[in-house]
């Protein structure tokens, strides 16, 4: 068990399968979370769902991969389960424990979830960077972005098979 201050939450941190399945049938849970990139996130789920339907659960994710079959109305609806897109930022953690976090795949084409996980990589990578895609005009926007921001970006694309140009004044308009 790990104590984390200044708030009084105990978190319990399994490394295998067994470990996970060790401790949801030992302890109650408000919260878990779960790598959910291979078939053993998968199983985990279906069995914390099996023991606790409502068990909240939050599946930690790099691909465009839904427990339910992308039915974001029957998740929120019938069960608690969220994707959060990795990486999982300090921000993102503040909101799940003030219970103020929504499921970053909800109603997500798979072009959208992976423009978020861009944006997700630039904004570690470029703190400092203002950098917002907007879905209106289906463009990356940002104010005075460096060539070094600008190639890492493009490589993301690249890295995603997202078709953009660049425009004279360095925004990424995805086509």
């Amino acid at each position: 068990m790990i104590n984390l201050y200044p708030i009084e939450i105990i978190v319990d941190k399994a490394s295998d399968y067994n470990d996970i399945i060790y401790f949801i049938s030992q302890h109650t849970y408000d919260k878990v979370f779960i790598d959910y990139n291979d078939d053993i996130g998968k199983k985990l789920v279906t069995e914390i769902v099996e023991k606790n339907p409502m068990q909240k659960i939050f599946l930690l994710s790099d691909s465009y991969d839904c427990p339910l079959e992308r039915n974001c109305d029957l998740c929120k609806d019938k069960f608690k389960k969220n994707i959060i897109i990795k990486p999982l930022s300090q921000n993102q953690l503040t909101k799940i424990l003030s219970r103020k976090f929504t499921c970053e795949n909800e109603f997500l084409s798979e072009k959208e979830f992976k423009l978020k996980k861009i944006k997700k990589k630039v904004q570690i990578e470029y703190p400092y960077l203002k950098f917002e895609y907007c879905k209106d005009r289906d463009s990356f926007l940002s104010d005075n972005i460096p060539t070094s921001a600008l190639v890492f970006v493009t490589d993301l694309l690249n890295k995603h098979n997202i078709s953009f140009h660049v425009t004279h004044k360095n925004q990424i308009v995805i086509q």
